[in-house]
């Protein structure tokens, strides 16, 4: 399980690199694989190739506009923006990281794996220590159904905390959602969260930017161009 937590938290890590998202004047936090013949096709039993990390990296998603393409740790990654704003006014990003499998990212998807307290305290460390031991953080877990037959698993995270001192008044804020999935072969990792709109004030405010309902929409249209690669 350990490990599982660290490819995961590998996983985060990676896609710090593209994006973060959130207003101004917030902190936001917003199977095994053994070796394998490479070979043209991502899908197959097989470590994608170079030539298939640059394809997958270069897929577009309808209702979206794909930025940032590009192939980083033997793994592909893009940033895709909504073209419609959520009803609070904010436009959705999505990130995606795609990767063959390996021990440590292609681990178990059942979600009762991941009920200990330890496993979700690493689930939650993408967030701050501070929205992390906030009694009015909004924390969600489970199985989702990406597509027919595909089934992953997601966090959803929704806080608010702000601190006044002498010198003003510091605000942090978090509203993400993040989903993963695998067949054994081929890895993905969603991330979605919000940017624009007007500042939140109080953790309402964070909500009504992005839904976690808009959020969970946004994974599935992405996933959507992606769920062919899967499964071959």
């Amino acid at each position: 399980m350990k490990k599982l937590l660290f490819g995961l938290c590998t996983a985060l890590s990676l896609l710090a690199l593209f994006a973060c998202g959130g207003d101004d004047d917030a902190g936001n936090d917003n199977g095994n694989g053994g070796e394998r013949t490479p070979t043209s096709s991502a899908g197959s039993d097989a470590t994608p190739t170079a030539e298939d990390l640059e394809r997958l990296s270069n897929i577009d998603v309808p209702g979206f506009t794909r930025s940032d393409s590009r192939v980083i740790a033997s793994a592909a990654n893009a940033l895709y923006t909504s073209t419609e704003k959520t009803a609070g006014g904010a436009s959705i990003l999505v990130t995606v990281r795609v990767a063959g499998c390996d021990p440590f990212i292609c681990g178990t998807l059942d979600p009762k794996d991941y009920e200990g307290a330890e496993a979700q305290r690493s689930l939650k460390s993408v967030l701050s220590t501070a929205l992390i031991e906030s009694p009015d953080l909004i924390w969600d877990f489970g199985p989702t159904e990406l597509a027919p037959g595909m089934t992953g698993l997601h966090t959803y995270a929704a806080g608010y905390l702000e601190t006044k001192e002498a010198s003003g008044t510091s605000r942090v804020s978090a509203n993400a959602y993040r989903a993963w999935y695998h067949d054994g072969n081929l890895h993905i990792f969603i991330e979605v969260f919000q940017r624009g709109g007007d500042s939140p004030q109080a953790l309402d405010d964070v909500k009504a930017l992005m839904s976690m309902a808009e959020a969970e929409k946004a994974v599935k249209d992405v996933f959507a161009a992606f769920a062919p690669e899967f499964g071959k």
